[in-house]
């Protein structure tokens, strides 16, 4: 079924997508090379980007799909505002430097995409359930204590991490092609 790009769907839909909670190198070689190479117009499907900003967030988030996250990082430390910062706070948890993470969630504040990732990410996770909305320094807690040794909730933090990068990836792909507000 295709949602965004033909290019953006084969990465979005592959089932090994954010296996790894901490990546040591790139899972799709091959994707990546593509993503590079993908001109706005093969990456967007033809659509008319109506925000650059979000739409490099589009990119870098397909980029951190495959585990590129240095490649993902350049551009979000390229991009401004709060998405591009919790971005950078969810690369930044899976490369283990979780200070860093808190302070790039810090940076970006609550985001309107919170209600909808707290709401898909209860389904599988009683201790996000609990919570009023979506809080990133809790998963972020969890992936550090994951790191120490805590081992029987990998597979629960491998579902929420695909959650969180689907919930993300669709906010900004819309916010990349929405006709901009007056």
């Amino acid at each position: 079924m295709k949602q965004y790009s033909e290019l953006a769907d084969s990465v979005v839909q592959d089932e090994d997508l954010l296996k790894k909670l901490r990546p040591t190198e790139t899972s799709n070689v091959s994707k990546l090379l593509k993503i590079r190479a993908a001109s706005e117009a093969e990456l967007g499907d033809g659509q008319p980007v109506t925000n650059p900003a979000m739409f490099a967030l589009v990119r870098a988030g397909l980029i951190y799909a495959c585990d590129a996250l240095e490649e993902s990082h350049v551009i979000v430390q390229a991009t401004d505002g709060d998405e591009s910062a919790y971005w950078h706070g969810m690369i930044h948890r899976r490369e283990g430097d979780f200070e860093n993470a808190r302070y790039w969630f810090r940076r970006a504040g609550i985001l309107p995409f919170f209600g909808e990732l707290h709401h898909v990410a209860s389904a599988v996770s009683s201790v996000v359930a609990a919570q009023s909305d979506w809080d990133p320094y809790l998963f972020t807690g969890l992936c550090e204590r994951n790191k120490y040794g805590e081992t029987e909730t990998t597979g629960e933090l491998q579902k929420l991490q695909r959650m969180e990068f689907e919930v993300v990836f669709d906010y900004v792909w819309r916010r990349s092609f929405a006709t901009p507000s007056k």
